[in-house]
């Protein structure tokens, strides 16, 4: 149930997030940019042994599938 709660607590906490981009007119282009860049960031840092994740980026790694990243950089360059 622990694993529950924290989906449904994320979901709603990125649609907060959302909404608070909306309000202030954030642009799409640049928050789809700029997850690219971290999720990439994160995944050359797990890549390399020598280097010590945070625990706030080792859940992100784990959730990031190629598919994602690509679909991204597809939206990313329709915008």
């Amino acid at each position: 149930m622990n694993r529950l709660s924290e989906i449904i607590q994320n979901h709603s906490d990125l649609d907060n997030l959302v909404s608070l981009f909306k309000h202030y007119g954030v642009n799409a282009q640049f928050v789809a940019a700029s997850v690219i860049e971290q999720f990439n960031q994160t995944s050359d840092e797990n890549d390399d042994s020598s280097k010590e994740t945070s625990t706030e980026t080792e859940g992100i790694a784990s959730n990031v599938t190629p598919e994602l990243l690509d679909d991204l950089k597809q939206y990313c360059a329709r915008l």
